[in-house]
């Protein structure tokens, strides 16, 4: 009895041993497409959080961070398919797995451009309007009603997200900045400075996200892990 025992509990081990081997691939396999899916559409979720800073819509960065690193994160897993792919198509995977990660690692320094524009507009906006509390104490009828219009041409700036009503901000601008004394001049002209170098700035970094090639590069790694299937 104990003779025949032993095979019988040797051919269960193989046999265990087989099926956990297909569960941990398959489930690699699922992680693996998963990864490539997130990476595919990372471009277009972080161009709607870059959207969204833009407008006003969320009051921090974290989002637009967060879908980064995970770019980053899943573009990273990316050079290790599962155990099923030939050899030969592992080594161009992990070839064009590591083009892909080094596009991704690069748009942190869009994202970055882009958030450093942002925050100089929101400051300049900011002390624009500071600048012109005092300017409007004893001011007259008719500067009071130029302060008001760089006001409201300064509100529509800011919730167009900077991107439209700059020349009837600039206008206004110009129309306070004869009326303002010297020091006050001095701090408008600073102020209107950079909110005309850095509002274009949000319209060429979001343009260098939809040039990126990481999903292209996604694209391609699909394709070839579906071709070593």
């Amino acid at each position: 009895m104990r003779i025949m025992l032993l095979p019988s509990l040797g051919v269960l081990l193989l046999a265990l041993t087989s099926i956990v081997r297909a569960e941990t691939n398959s489930a690699h396999q699922q992680d693996y497409l998963a990864a490539l899916e997130k990476v595919i559409h990372a471009e277009s979720r972080i161009a709607q959080e870059m959207k969204r800073v833009q407008l006003g819509s969320v009051a921090h960065y974290d989002f637009l961070q967060y879908e980064h690193i995970e770019l980053v994160r899943h573009a990273r897993a990316l050079a290790f398919p599962p155990a099923e792919v030939s050899a030969e198509t592992r080594d161009a995977i992990k070839t064009q797995a590591e083009q892909l990660l080094t596009s991704a690692n690069d748009l942190e320094w869009v994202i970055a451009d882009f958030l450093r524009a942002l925050a100089q507009l929101r400051s300049a906006s900011s002390n624009t309007l500071d600048i012109l509390i005092p300017l409007k104490s004893g001011a007259s009828p008719a500067l009071i009603g130029k302060i008001e219009a760089l006001e409201t041409a300064m509100l529509l700036f800011t919730v167009s997200g900077y991107a439209e009503e700059w020349e009837v901000l600039s206008a206004a601008l110009d129309a306070v900045h004869e009326a303002a004394n010297v020091q006050q001049r001095r701090e408008l002209a600073v102020q209107q400075q950079l909110l005309r170098d850095n509002a274009p700035v949000l319209t060429v970094q979001r343009q260098k996200l939809v040039d990126s090639d990481v999903d292209r590069l996604a694209l391609q790694l699909q394709l070839l892990y579906a071709q070593g299937q």
